[in-house]
């Protein structure tokens, strides 16, 4: 009798245990986010050039960047003042180009630490003396902003130097920007892309990504800078995405 009444508390508390055990296991499946579990991890999300709302708040919040709206006008005039006088051909270019070399109205443009030319399809890498000295002041001024920002040097893309005019026209039938008379015929003027860099350690950057939407803020105060102190003339161009710069007096 005793042993009986011992197996019936026993299997009283075994089931007693086991009634607490399978109602909290209800409540724990039943809390559960199934939807959750089935999707995939989310990955980084990359914004449209100029749509990262953390980029907006950095630019608005840490970088002075002017409009940077000098039209072509104004280029125009800054370019004749200062440049060379246009050639008419590309051919005319070619079999002149080693004496405007040779004499110092032109200088070679070639790849720096801090800015790399782009594949050059309507233009060619040669602009006057004090537009190099701008280019590259640029490219070491950038530099310091990164280093500021505590990120790694990035390179700048010049996607434009010197046309002809052979060369301008034919570029006006593809780009609107393209205006009958350039600024850059006079070999004073060059184009620096906002949505592309290149890190130098030497792997392409891909572009559209959230990073070249704060790449592009300190460029820009460092143009904003040398346009205030009246280094050279800036417009931005965005069908091209880039930086249109022409050096001043």
């Amino acid at each position: 009798m005793r042993r009986a009444k011992r197996l019936s508390i026993i299997f009283f508390i075994l089931g007693f245990c086991s009634c607490l055990f399978l109602t909290g296991l209800v409540r724990f499946v039943t809390q559960l986010n199934w939807t959750g579990l089935s999707k995939k991890p989310e990955i980084a999300r990359f914004y449209p050039i100029g749509h990262c709302p953390d980029c907006s708040k950095i630019s608005s919040k840490y970088w002075k960047i002017g409009p940077l709206n000098d039209n072509n006008p104004i280029h125009l005039a800054c370019a004749q003042a200062m440049g060379i006088k246009p050639f008419q051909t590309n051919a005319e270019l070619e079999s002149n180009i080693e004496s405007y070399l040779s004499s110092g109205k032109l200088e070679k443009l070639e790849d720096a630490d801090n800015y790399k030319l782009k594949k050059l399809t309507h233009s060619y890498p040669y602009m006057v003396p004090r537009a190099v000295t701008l280019l590259n002041e640029i490219g070491v001024r950038f530099e310091a902003k990164l280093q500021q920002m505590a990120l790694e040097p990035y390179s700048m893309m010049v996607s434009s130097v010197l046309r002809t005019n052979e060369s301008q026209n034919g570029l006006g039938k593809k780009n609107r920007n393209a205006t009958t008379i350039s600024a850059h015929i006079f070999g004073t003027t060059f184009d620096v892309s906002y949505k592309e860099f290149l890190p130098q350690h030497g792997k392409q950057a891909r572009e559209g990504f959230c990073r070249h939407d704060l790449l592009r803020h300190p460029l820009a105060e460092v143009l904003t800078e040398m346009s205030e102190e009246g280094r050279c003339k800036v417009v931005i161009e965005k069908r091209q995405a880039c930086f249109h710069i022409t050096v001043a007096n």
